[in-house]
C-alpha cells in the first residue's frame, strides 16, 4: 500500500474548464507522496466482513523498497495460522505467492493481479502496486469538486494509459486543503466495482499516512477493513535480499 497529499495553489476564480491535464497531474503527484518512500515498513490487521460477519482477522507484515527505478514489494501472512507463512512478492509487474498451506512458490500470470489477496476486497496488485504513485499508468483528468466525509475534494479521473493497468479507470478525491486521498473508486467495464475510503491520518516523518481504510465491493456483500499497527518510512527493516524468490521459499 503508498501515496496522498496535492498542490493547493488553484484559484478558486478559474473555472474546472481552464485547468489543464499538468494541473491535474500535480495535484496527484501531491497526493501520492503519502505512499512514496525508499524503504517502508508496515504492520496491519485485516479484517474481511461478508454479508456483515466478521472473518478471521489477518496480520501482515509489509515491505516496500524503491531501487534503481524499480518497485519491489513484499507482504508476508503472519496470522491466522491458516494463512501464517503465505507470502505475495512483487517486483515491477511479476508477481510470485508462497503459499503457507503447501509451502510452494509459484509465479502468476500478469492477469492473476487483478484476483482476490487472501479471500479479501484487495486484489494482489491493490497491496503491490504504487510505489512510483497510484497515477502511474494513468492520465488524470480534473472534472470537478466534491464534497467526502465532510471534506471538499478535487474530483480526479484517472484514465488507464498502460495495457497492464489494474483498472480501466478509477476516480479519486483529494481533500483541497491538505492533499489527502480520501476516496477512491475503481471501474471495470463502466462500472464501479468497488470503493476505498482512507481514515485516521497520521503524520510519520513529515509524510501523512491513512491508518485505517476500507475497501467496499459493489459486486458482492463484501467489505475489507485494514487497520495500520506500524508504519516506518526508511527502515532499516527493509533489505535488500528480502525481494528475492529465495528468500520467499524460506518464510516459514
Amino acid at each position: 500500500m503508498k501515496k496522498t497529499f496535492i498542490s493547493a495553489l488553484l484559484v478558486s476564480a478559474i473555472t474546472i474548464g481552464s485547468l489543464t491535464a499538468q494541473t491535474a497531474q500535480e495535484i496527484v503527484d501531491r497526493a501520492d507522496e503519502a505512499f512514496q518512500g525508499d524503504r517502508v515498513y508496515s504492520t496491519s490487521s485485516m479484517t474481511v466482513y461478508k454479508s456483515g460477519e466478521a472473518q478471521a482477522v489477518q496480520k501482515i507484515e509489509s515491505y516496500t523498497m524503491e531501487k534503481a527505478g524499480k518497485t519491489y514489494s513484499l507482504s508476508v501472512y503472519t496470522a491466522p495460522r491458516r494463512m501464517k507463512g503465505t507470502a505475495n512478492l512483487m517486483i515491477e509487474d511479476d508477481l510470485w505467492v508462497r503459499f503457507g498451506s503447501t509451502g510452494r512458490t509459484r509465479k502468476l500470470s500478469s492477469s492473476a493481479k487483478k484476483n482476490s489477496a487472501g479471500g479479501s476486497d484487495f486484489s494482489y496488485a491493490d497491496m503491490g502496486d504504487g510505489g512510483q504513485g497510484l497515477s502511474e499508468k494513468y492520465t488524470p483528468q480534473l472534472t470537478g469538486e466534491n464534497t467526502v466525509e465532510g471534506e471538499r475534494c478535487y474530483e480526479i479521473e484517472l484514465i488507464a494509459n498502460a495495457s497492464d493497468a489494474p483498472y480501466e479507470k478509477m476516480v479519486v478525491y483529494i481533500t483541497k486543503d491538505n492533499y489527502r486521498y480520501l476516496k477512491i473508486e475503481y471501474f471495470e467495464n463502466n462500472a464501479n466495482i468497488k470503493s476505498m475510503t482512507f481514515y485516521d491520518y497520521k503524520t510519520v516523518n513529515g509524510t501523512d499516512y491513512p491508518f485505517r481504510y476500507i475497501m467496499e465491493s459493489h459486486t458482492k456483500p463484501s467489505v475489507t477493513e485494514v487497520i495500520v499497527d506500524i508504519f516506518e518510512i526508511d527502515s532499516s527493516k527493509v533489505k535488500d535480499r528480502m525481494f528475492t524468490t529465495g528468500y520467499l521459499e524460506s518464510i516459514r
